[in-house]
């Protein structure tokens, strides 16, 4: 007779005792498309003690930037977003906002029934002439799309002071300084 071993699984990893053998593989994981684990079959073999399987969502979230943070402001070109974990280790490619102001993840979990699962991500450029909160960020994807906005306020008019170097205090009449971000 056939039996089944669950494996809780916790931040990615879990483990079990099993017999060397053939395994039917599935899933119970909230937020994702259960019927995408992979593989689907798995030999458990003598000496080999590490096996990994993958498994896909199918949510949406955008997260739209513009100057005032709202659907109806200056959308904001150029914005980087990253996907992360809740430590902000970032994964995958980053999303870039476009000429709508929308930078998409495609394939986020959510649940919309249960527990709906947290997503981290985490804003590491903007325009260059907005400024934006670079700190981790989560949003619990209750629903299959999600719209986040997210503002990207002009950055502040900065006083720049030059001085001549030998004659403490005198400013340089004319003249001018670059600043290149890195």
């Amino acid at each position: 007779m056939a039996k089944g071993h669950i494996i809780p699984i916790t931040n990615g990893k879990g483990s079990k005792a099993l017999v060397n053998g053939n395994y039917s593989v599935t899933a119970s994981v909230n937020g994702y498309d259960n019927a995408t684990i992979e593989p689907s079959t798995e030999e458990i073999s003598e000496g080999v003690n590490e096996y990994s399987f993958t498994i896909a969502a199918t949510g949406t979230l955008t997260l739209h930037v513009s100057d005032d943070g709202t659907e109806i402001g200056v959308p904001i070109v150029g914005a980087t977003f990253y996907r992360c974990d809740a430590e902000g280790t970032t994964y995958g490619e980053a999303v870039t906002s476009g000429d709508d102001g929308n930078a998409v993840f495609n394939n986020v979990p959510y649940a919309d029934d249960g527990t709906a699962p947290n997503i981290y991500y985490k804003q590491t450029a903007s325009d260059g002439e907005h400024g934006f909160t670079d700190e981790l960020q989560t949003i619990t994807m209750e629903t299959e799309t999600h719209t986040i906005e997210i503002a990207n306020e002009e950055a502040p008019s900065r006083n720049i002071n030059l001085t001549d170097a030998n004659y403490d205090g005198l400013p340089i009449e004319d003249g001018s300084i670059t600043l290149t971000s890195e």
